[in-house]
């Protein structure tokens, strides 16, 4: 089984340098919608089993971009996974990042996931991400254990969510994941797995050429 894991594209909120969570739910920008749409042509002789999507505009509207492009699955069909949304910011969301770098929490937010105090914010923490994306991954891989062996599978979720989820699946440390940032707007990571454990990085990060 391939794995092919999007983030969606780039959005108003992430123009203006907010925090763009799951109670945020900014549209893509025409230049978002572009990318996802070059990404589809980049994937667009891949003949997917399913698609699954975060419920959140952003990712949907890149997933519809993405299989609008693709012409090797007959039927495409989508379904909405709402463990796939983006990590919950509490108060931080849809605000400014300058706004709140003098807060006790930020620093960890950035450069100490597992030290970061959610819940000062109303927050998720980072180890609660990392449950919910594993959880959704479980349910992805479960409805389609009988093509374990050959199917590919396209994910629409999150910066924060994917990069988190598939550090974990490389066994990165939750308090490491975001040294190298967040996986791009509108690129593709694709992992593959034989038994649904254990999984292969094929390609990181990669945006339409």
């Amino acid at each position: 089984m391939k794995l092919y894991f999007v983030r969606h594209g780039s959005t108003k909120i992430n123009q203006a340098a907010c925090f763009n969570g799951s109670r945020s739910d900014s549209p893509l920008t025409a230049d978002g919608k572009q990318a996802a749409a070059a990404l589809g042509e980049e994937l667009q002789q891949i003949e997917f089993a399913h698609c699954y999507s975060s419920p959140q505009q952003r990712a949907l509207t890149t997933a519809k971009l993405v299989m609008e492009q693709n012409t090797a699955t007959v039927s495409p069909q989508l379904t909405i996974i709402p463990q796939l949304r983006e990590m919950d910011l509490g108060q931080w969301d849809g605000t400014p990042v300058s706004q709140h770098q003098h807060e006790a929490v930020f620093f960890n937010y950035y450069h100490h996931p597992a030290q970061f105090a959610a819940e000062k914010i109303g927050a998720e923490s980072y180890s609660a991400l990392v449950r919910r994306g594993q959880l959704a991954l479980k349910k992805i891989i479960f409805a389609n254990q009988r093509q374990l062996a050959t199917a590919n599978l396209l994910v629409v979720s999150h910066g924060l969510l994917l990069t988190a989820l598939l550090k974990s699946l490389q066994k990165v440390p939750l308090d490491d994941f975001r040294q190298d940032g967040l996986i791009p707007t509108a690129s593709v990571t694709i992992m593959q797995t034989f038994d649904g454990r254990n999984f292969e990085t094929l390609k990181w990060g990669a945006a339409a050429v």
